[in-house]
């Protein structure tokens, strides 16, 4: 390193180039209609109760007739009289388009109309004196909306990065600004020098293109700034739009004060089909219902009778309302409306089913139309505080969430299944289409791209990828319904000031993807989960309900559209051999009739014969399949444990020690340490090799063929070498695994089916023990016993236990029902299968299931009736 002069040390400023401008502005905004909003959302941080977005596209929009006012205004503009001549020529009272028009021409034509476009964004806000111009319009990256969180009358300002007006570069090369401040909000004006100035307003002029350049620096480059003696923003519109009417705008507003943006040149084109584009992004821009005093307006010169006050959606024609309020404490209280159902159809016999008997299923409620109730972070998103280790759930804060659930179509057979209320399908369809999706709003504005119909973001919360996972219908028995995110519509409501964790990017297109924002998406879903189970429970009892009432009589109907069927195909076969032998004269109707039954019996033998044989297959394979995923499920818990070295791992070390000795003696490091010792890291080595040979066996042992075949199973034996099997794996984990309780029992069961029970519940075991926070020994104990009539088998360990967020403990043994949670993202990661198929195998094996609460850990009893003991 070299030597360095002391006391001559020299501070370097940076320098930023011109080019940020751009940068910031143009290439980072992602779209127009996203720049449009950040100054609207400008608008609203000044305090006015107003904005208005003007396009004047009526003289840039290419039109196939115009009028002769229109013509000469083109003139007035600056279009060549000799071009207007090539494009259009004067018929009766309009000019109209020329035919075969040079496309050389007609592009001249349209690029120079296209320059006559001008956008205006108008507010009636407090306006700007120079000091602030300067201080804050003029400063890239200010902090000032960062530090002072509220406007004068109490908003929460939508901004906070300082980089808003480079939008203004976004949508066109110049742009001139008028603002007239209002003095109850500024009581002194100061120019650059610090002297009071007399100025009721400025106007602010910049051109983007003078940021272009090699080699500028961003202070080169400056902005022109005139003074306004005596004016109001009243007075400045009627200048630029002499056309526009105020009659249209809320006659609570003066226009005595705030600010005219006029940005020309644009970079885009703005006919009629991108300004309604515009239009419809407004119209979600504020969340239904709620405004907070602040209107939006959109007008075009081109359409004057097609826009005006931008009207937010509101959303009163749904199947399922949810709505979820979050405070400082982390409780979120939930309420449920259901319109899905028509009351008055549901007949009395359904409420007086076992499974209606409680809340929130009684015939009362359904009246009611709504139910509520209140869960916790940590209930709604189990088993994530066991991992989470940067308390993620208080960084959260509180928050409001609006969910709406609505079919697209319409069925007869489901509705009279189901009790569905009738709906406009079509009228649905098309509200979905333009507001579905779940929006997210901050302080009453929208952050886009977030629930955008068309965009990549639109499912932001992932509900399509959970539907793909769990594809289940609405009544299916196991549960794990999940919605479709084309039928969904929300918004979720969040501030700056209780939600401080979640950061706008730079682009001003969504938040910062942290820790903080992936664990709410988690939370969301889960408080979607709970309109999920409460609508999926009252489509399987409707099912069963209709099952219950209707099934005898389909299972008739069909049953003899199957013998028409058989009946028919028998007569067609019979008349085809008749006619091949030309004897059909001769039989008689008897004969007929009783060969057609003989026929049909065998018919039907045969289809059943088929059909056992099929369900046979279906039921091998469903052990074979229950093997593979406990076994998968083993692989993937303990993949770290695992290789593909089997073939060498015996060997491979014994080999590597022999050329040692070939060419040095073991004597020779004697009195070396261990660890530069080669011979004593060949023995780890080998250690090690062992482990994972123990580890493969077992694996790969998993679905042996003789374990799918029904023999008798000796229970003391079967646990005394699943002990064996996973006696590496829990010495590691310093786990104890006491089997010696077991009664001298045998059952005649598929030993893979028992293998797939305990290998589950000693995953759950050993995951359970990874997040045990309490210093003691663990233990993993089994017994069996038998009475007269029942042989049961007792599972334990003393591990954590079933986390108290679990509000009813049997949802364990549903389908897809996971605690297990990736510690960074919140997302699942069991496959949710472990505990389902526990409860599969023992109901098929005629047992039952029940949980045991002991004192400290878990516990599960299995009883299997006698007649499976030898």
């Amino acid at each position: 390193m070299g030597e360095t002069i002391k006391n001559t040390s020299t501070k370097i400023p940076f320098k930023v180039s011109a080019r940020t401008a751009r940068l910031i502005g143009r290439e980072n905004i992602a779209t127009s209609k996203g720049a449009i909003i950040e100054l609207v959302k400008n608008a609203y941080d000044a305090d006015s109760s107003v904005a208005i977005v003007f396009f004047d596209n009526k003289y840039s929009t290419f039109l196939s007739e115009i009028s002769e006012d229109h013509f000469e205004t083109l003139l007035k503009k600056g279009i060549d009289k000799k071009l207007l001549d090539i494009i259009y020529k004067f018929e009766e009272e309009n000019y109209i388009l020329n035919s075969n028009i040079d496309e050389d021409k007609l592009l001249t034509f349209k690029k120079a109309i296209s320059r006559l476009s001008v956008l205006y964004i108008i507010d009636a806000g407090e306006g700007m004196t120079q000091n602030v111009i300067r201080e804050h319009w003029m400063t890239i990256g200010t902090d000032n909306k960062s530090n002072n969180v509220f406007t004068k009358t109490g908003r929460v300002k939508a901004g906070a990065k300082g980089i808003g007006r480079f939008a203004l570069d976004k949508l066109g090369s110049k742009c001139e600004m008028t603002t007239i401040f209002n003095p109850k909000y500024h009581h002194q004006d100061t120019d650059i020098n610090g002297e009071k100035t007399n100025c009721k307003g400025y106007k602010w002029k910049v051109d983007w293109e003078d940021f272009e350049g090699e080699y500028k620096t961003i202070d080169s480059v400056g902005a022109e700034l005139f003074g306004l003696l005596n004016s109001t923003i009243k007075r400045e519109i009627t200048q630029e739009i002499p056309s526009f009417d105020f009659s249209k705008i809320s006659s609570e507003v003066d226009f005595e004060f705030g600010t005219i943006l006029k940005i020309s040149d644009l970079r885009d084109n703005w006919e009629d089909y991108y300004v309604q584009q515009v239009y419809s992004d407004l119209e979600v821009l504020v969340p239904p219902k709620e405004t907070g005093g602040f209107e939006i307006y959109l007008y075009s010169s081109l359409e004057p009778n097609k826009y005006g006050e931008v009207f937010s959606s509101i959303c009163d024609d749904f199947d399922f309302k949810l709505t979820a309020i979050a405070d400082e404490n982390q409780n979120v209280k939930i309420k449920i409306e259901r319109r899905e159902y028509d009351i008055e159809l549901i007949p009395n016999e359904f409420f007086e089913r076992d499974a209606l008997k409680k809340f929130p299923y009684t015939k009362e409620i359904f009246k009611k139309g709504f139910w509520e109730t209140s869960l916790t972070f940590s209930q709604l998103l189990k088993g994530f505080k066991d991992v989470d280790e940067d308390n993620i759930f208080s960084n959260i804060g509180v928050f409001e969430f609006s969910f709406y659930f609505l079919k697209r179509t319409y069925d007869t057979p489901n509705a009279d299944r189901f009790f569905y209320r009738r709906f406009m399908s079509n009228d649905r369809k098309d509200w979905l289409n333009k507001f579905g999706g779940i929006k997210l709003f901050r302080d009453n504005f929208r952050v886009r791209p977030y629930g955008e119909v068309k965009d990549a973001a639109f499912d932001w919360l992932g509900l399509g990828s959970r539907k793909s996972t769990s594809p289940a219908g609405v009544a299916k028995k196991e549960g794990g319904y999940r919605v479709e995110p084309e039928n969904v519509a929300g918004a979720v409501k969040i501030s700056r000031l209780t939600n401080v964790n979640f950061e706008d990017k730079s682009s001003r297109e969504g938040l910062q993807d942290n820790k903080t924002f992936q664990i709410f998406k988690q939370l969301l879903a889960s408080i979607i989960n709970v309109f999920e189970e409460d609508r999926s429970y009252i489509a399987r009892e409707m099912s069963d309900f209709d099952d219950f009432r209707f099934g005898a009589e389909r299972d008739l109907k069909a049953a003899e559209e199957l013998a028409k069927r058989i009946l028919e195909s028998s007569r067609a076969k019979k008349k085809e051999k008749e006619s091949a032998s030309g004897n059909t004269e001769q039989n008689t109707s008897n004969n007929q009739n009783g060969t057609d039954t003989d026929r049909e019996k065998e018919i039907l033998a045969s289809k059943i014969e088929s059909q056992e044989e099929e369900i046979e297959k279906l039921k091998e394979e469903q052990k074979v399949l229950r093997g593979l995923a406990s076994s998968g499920i083993v692989l993937a818990s303990f993949s770290h444990d695992l290789s593909k070295l089997n073939d060498v791992l015996n060997s491979r070390t014994d080999k590597l020690k022999g050329l040692l000795l070939s060419k040095i003696a073991e004597t020779e490091y004697e009195g070396i340490e261990d660890r530069k010792n080669p011979f004593f890291q060949l023995e780890k080595i080998k250690k090690q090799d062992l482990k994972l040979q123990n580890w493969l066996n077992f694996s790969l042992g998993a679905t042996r063929k003789d374990k799918r075949k029904r023999k008798q199973l000796f229970l003391k034996k079967y646990f005394s070498d699943l002990s064996v099997d996973w006696s590496t794996v829990l010495e590691n984990r310093g786990i104890n695994f006491d089997v010696t309780d077991i009664e001298n029992l045998d059952l005649r069961v598929y030993e893979i089916d028992f293998d797939s029970i305990f290998n589950n519940l000693l995953v759950n075991s050993i995951d359970a023990f990874t997040i045990l926070k309490i210093n003691r020994a663990r233990e993993i104990k089994i017994k069996a016993k038998s009475t007269n009539k029942e042989i049961i088998i007792d599972y334990y360990d003393n591990g954590p236990g079933l986390s108290d967020d679990i509000l009813d403990p049997n949802k364990i043994f549903e389908p897809l029902f996971t605690t297990r949670r990736n510690p960074f993202t919140g997302e699942e990661e069991g496959t949710g299968l472990g505990m389902w198929l526990v409860k599969s195998i023992v109901s098929e094996n005629d047992g039952t299931l029940k949980l045991l609460f002991p004192d400290i850990g878990f516990g599960i009893r299995m009883i299997f009736p006698i007649k499976y003991k030898r």
